[in-house]
């Protein structure tokens, strides 16, 4: 088991995939340790393996070898059941390409996990729009995602990825469909939101300059971490 302070513990993981009759690692004995509340980025090149980290330590993906535990809950071990309701309550995410569905407005949106994990429909409602003021969107509530500029969608992403109060929120490339000051104000917002909430939030890049808000950074290299370096922050 973990102990109290650790939100996120890989040991020995490693993920294969067949390629023919080869089998090729995605992942390698990897051993990583995420500390409750850290503020961290994932940094590698295209094909590196950071994706599919993101994916394994947060039970997106099945690992081939090795443990994983969330919050001291051993995800390996949970069936594909489980571990879904676990991700809904325990987790948040944001993806590079928003993934907002164009026909729901923003507060719908936004909703959603709340009405996933049973809660009713006018506290969920409730829950969504505090959650949108909290990252500077209640004005745009009821507009549609077409509606919105990138920034403003990846913000509604956010307030989504939020609204079940998340003790872990990952995000992957969450700045790479936007321009450099919009990308700028996403990372400010969860800087401000990870010191505020004291989730724990893990960052997949490329761009150093997204790294640099973080407080730590892990580097992968063809399925291994090959260091880890203290980020600037803040």
């Amino acid at each position: 088991m973990q102990t109290d302070g650790i939100s996120i513990e890989a040991r020995d993981v490693s993920k294969y995939y067949l390629s023919g009759k080869e089998r090729f690692a995605a992942l390698s004995h990897v051993d990583l340790r995420i500390m409750k509340g850290e503020f961290i980025s994932v940094m590698g090149p295209s094909g590196s393996g950071k994706t599919t980290l993101l994916n394994c330590l947060s039970g997106l993906d099945r690992i081939s070898e090795g443990t994983v535990f969330v919050n001291g809950n051993n995800i390996a071990e949970m069936s594909d059941a489980v571990i879904s309701r676990f991700r809904a309550k325990n987790m948040g995410f944001v993806f590079q390409n928003y993934a907002l569905l164009p026909v729901f407005s923003t507060v719908e949106n936004v909703e959603l996990p709340a009405l996933i994990i049973g809660e009713k429909a006018s506290k969920a409602r409730q829950i969504a729009l505090r959650t949108l003021e909290l990252v500077g969107m209640a004005n745009r509530a009821g507009f549609k995602p077409s509606q919105l500029s990138g920034g403003e969608q990846q913000r509604a992403a956010i307030a989504r990825a939020l609204v079940n109060n998340p003790e872990v929120v990952w995000a992957d490339e969450p700045t790479g469909n936007l321009d450099t000051e919009a990308g700028r104000v996403i990372m400010e917002l969860f800087s401000e939101l990870n010191r505020n909430l004291a989730a724990t939030v893990v960052v997949v890049t490329h761009d150093e300059r997204v790294a640099s808000y973080t407080r730590r950074t892990i580097n992968i290299m063809d399925g291994r971490i090959v260091d880890r370096a203290g980020g600037k922050g803040r």
